[in-house]
């Protein structure tokens, strides 16, 4: 089978023939159809000790249909479409029977990381991992859906906890979990502040339901928040870029009792950047705030997110498609920030 292999720490991928996996006994087999392309592998394959052995073949985000089953699978057919949980997880531990196998204290990893990923024609997955994908969601879809829908889904419902009428500023709001944050916090009932650097991004969150668009390179961020809110601030930042700035200028927008998520950053070990931030005790305390981390989903928030794609309630907004070999492309634009919206990759065969 034809796959994009990582052979060393940030070198860049090869495509290469290699042999078909085959299924242990709790493992499925995957036809990939499709893969979704984000800053969490142009990351992940750039970060030392995230992969844990080379070669390795990356991608979390897969779509395609089952082709073989291993002997103590039973949840799951030859024929069946699906895609999948990024977390290699134990289902055992305390944190996984209580619904927050993001936690898990026996995690292996990560598929593209610990185990090969979706960058190749067929993958192997634990049962564990595997999600059905509802009649009427497309494999593109399905495989967007499942980190970066799915994520937002986590993030406002469970950490911002997103109400009717609830100001919601949402920091990277034009990339490709920005983009579906900004429909997620609608659907929830909030009047979405969308910020972003760029007027494609800008105008693609205008698109997909911002209320209202900040442009962070036209003056200090705080500031045009609270002018667009008379004064108070904000219920919940959503903090998708996760830099200095961005985490301080967050916390200094939020309202009294307001709620600071963060769902990714940018590590200093590929970014150069320290993305530490200040935060005062004091502020925190008197003003009543909350921080949350947001540390991706559940398998049965991905469930829930694609019957909200089936009932066409969230649309994927997939801006570009590449096929297998042209990953690397697709790397380099968001290398350089030069993305809105999610690429996904169409894998044909």
């Amino acid at each position: 089978m034809k796959a994009m292999v990582l052979h060393g720490l940030g070198q860049p991928l090869r495509l290469e023939e290699v042999p078909v996996p085959k299924p242990g006994a709790n493992e499925v087999l995957i036809r990939v159809r499709a893969c979704g392309v984000g800053l969490t592998v142009v990351i992940l394959v750039a970060t030392p000790g995230r992969v844990t052995s080379y070669p390795r073949i990356p991608g979390h985000e897969v779509a395609g249909e089952v082709v073989e089953t291993g002997s103590e699978v039973k949840s799951v057919k030859a024929g069946q479409r699906v895609t999948n949980h990024f977390y290699l997880t134990c289902g055992q531990c305390a944190n996984c029977r209580s619904g927050r196998e993001t936690l898990c204290l026996s995690s292996r990893g990560n598929v593209g990381a610990a185990c090969d990923g979706g960058y190749a024609e067929y993958i192997v997955l634990p049962e564990r991992n595997i999600v059905a994908i509802p009649g009427g969601v497309s494999d593109v879809d399905a495989a967007v859906a499942s980190d970066a829908i799915a994520t937002p889904y986590h993030a406002c419902h469970k950490e911002a906890r997103v109400g009717p009428g609830d100001d919601v500023l949402v920091i990277g709001a034009g990339g490709g979990v920005g983009i579906h944050m900004v429909q997620m916090a609608r659907l929830c009932g909030g009047r979405v502040l969308a910020s972003d650097i760029g007027e494609n991004k800008l105008a693609l969150a205008k698109k997909w339901g911002a209320d209202e668009v900040i442009d962070a390179r036209r003056g200090e961020l705080a500031q045009q928040v609270k002018a667009l809110t008379g004064g108070k601030g904000v219920h919940a930042v959503i903090d998708i870029v996760g830099n200095r700035q961005t985490l301080e200028a967050g916390i200094k927008a939020l309202a009294v009792g307001g709620k600071l998520v963060i769902i990714g950053t940018k590590p200093k070990s590929v970014y150069k950047d320290d993305p530490s931030f200040m935060l005062d005790p004091g502020d925190f305390l008197h003003r009543g705030l909350e921080l949350h981390s947001s540390r991706y989903v559940t398998a049965a928030e991905i469930a829930q997110t694609l019957e909200l794609v089936r009932q066409q309630r969230i649309t994927a907004v997939v801006t570009q498609t590449f096929p297998l070999e042209k990953v690397e492309e697709a790397h380099e634009l968001i290398r350089n920030n030069a993305t809105a919206g999610r690429i996904a990759l169409v894998i044909d065969g």
